[in-house]
C-alpha cells in the first residue's frame, strides 16, 4: 500500500541542516529495472549540479559497495564547461559567461574554445537535454557567427573585401553549455 498525503511541516531543524531527502526503492509494478547503475545516476546528478549553480546533490548507495558522490559547482555551467574541456587544452584562460532574463525565459550560456577539431555543443531545456538541438541551439550558432564576424570585421581582423567567418570555422574546437530556464 502506498500512502500519500498533503505535505506538511514535521517539525523544525537547524538552519545548516535544510534541503530535501529522497529514499526510494524501485516498484516492480512500474519499473521494467530494478537494478539501478550507479555510474548513470552520477552522471545524471552531476549534470543537474552543473546546471543548477550552487545547488548541492548527494548521491548514496546503500547496496554493497556503499558508494557516494557529492556534486556541488558554485560556477555552474561555467564550471560544466571546464570540467568538458579538461583532457584538452584551452586556447584562452577565461571561459566566456553570459546570461540574461527575457520574456520569463532565463538564458545561460557559457563557451570556451579548445585545441581539439570538434565542437562539443550541449544544449538543455529545463535541465533536460535536448540532444536533437532546437530553436535554442540554432538562435546560439548564428549570434556566435554574427557577433565574431562583426567583431573581426570591427577589429579590422577581417577586411572588407574578405569572405565572412563560416560557422564551421567559428565553432571549431569550441565546448559551449546552452541552458534555457
Amino acid at each position: 500500500g502506498h500512502s500519500v498525503y498533503k505535505l506538511k511541516v514535521v517539525g523544525e531543524c537547524d538552519p545548516e541542516k535544510h534541503g530535501t531527502e529522497v529514499t526510494f526503492k524501485p516498484d516492480g509494478e512500474i519499473f521494467e529495472e530494478l537494478v539501478y547503475d550507479f555510474d548513470i545516476l552520477k552522471n545524471r546528478l552531476r549534470e543537474m549540479a552543473f546546471l543548477t549553480k550552487g545547488l548541492r546533490i548527494i548521491l548514496k548507495d546503500f547496496r554493497e559497495e556503499k558508494k557516494e558522490k557529492e556534486f556541488y559547482y558554485e560556477g555552474g555551467i561555467k564550471e560544466f564547461v571546464s570540467y568538458l574541456n579538461q583532457s584538452r587544452e584551452a586556447l584562452y584562460d577565461s571561459i566566456i559567461y553570459c546570461e540574461g532574463v527575457r520574456n520569463n525565459i532565463q538564458v545561460e550560456v557559457a563557451l570556451q574554445h579548445n585545441d581539439y577539431y570538434n565542437e562539443s555543443i550541449l544544449s538543455f531545456v529545463n535541465n533536460i537535454n535536448t540532444p536533437e538541438g532546437g530553436t535554442h541551439l540554432a538562435g546560439f550558432k548564428n549570434a556566435l557567427t554574427d557577433t565574431f564576424n562583426k567583431y573581426a570585421r570591427a577589429n579590422k581582423l577581417l577586411k572588407d573585401n574578405e569572405p565572412a567567418l563560416s560557422g564551421e570555422d567559428i565553432r571549431e574546437g569550441l565546448t559551449a553549455i546552452i541552458s534555457v530556464k
